[in-house]
């Protein structure tokens, strides 16, 4: 028997109806705007850059021209999009190749939150393809592998509408 979690139903950190990704995105370049930065958007990173044990940037792959590079920095951060490809059915950008998680295991660093892989409860399995959520606003609803309804256990109140999150 699974073991069910404890407590109540969880809250997200941000949410803008179904567009929280979109929304960061916009919020974090248009702040960035009133900053002094250069941006190289079609550059792909490949390995971080290591100096007496401590990351200095990354090298990285000019996508137009097959160029390498190497951006040098006091601090570095990767917000690589996710790994979503790793699996054999995802919707996922083509980008979500597991990258950035890789460049950080091959250092021996920790990797934080990989729990955190978008599920979407109304994806076809192979087909790579989704079926709207509103489907179970209108009355449908989610079963596991032996056909039964489930997601009562984890949200008692929400049902079938909880958040892809809980679900």
């Amino acid at each position: 028997m699974a073991r069910m979690p404890k407590g109540g139903q969880a809250n997200r950190c941000c949410a803008v109806a179904d567009r929280a990704g979109h929304s960061l995105l916009h919020t974090l370049y248009g702040q960035s705007l009133s900053y002094d930065c250069n941006y190289f958007v079609e550059y792909f990173a490949l390995d971080l850059l290591f100096e007496n044990n401590e990351c200095r940037g990354v090298i990285a792959l000019n996508l137009e021209d097959g160029s390498l590079h190497q951006f040098r920095a006091r601090s570095t951060v990767l917000t690589t999009g996710g790994y979503g490809r790793a699996f054999f059915s995802c919707t996922s950008a083509h980008t979500c190749t597991s990258d950035g998680t890789a460049m950080v295991a091959r250092q021996g660093l920790p990797c934080e939150d990989l729990e955190f892989v978008q599920f979407h409860p109304t994806g076809r399995y192979g087909a790579g393809c989704l079926i709207t959520e509103g489907c179970r606003g209108e009355g449908g609803y989610l079963v596991n592998g032996k056909g039964e309804r489930f997601m009562e256990r984890y949200a008692p109140v929400a049902k079938d509408l909880a958040s892809r999150d809980v679900v």
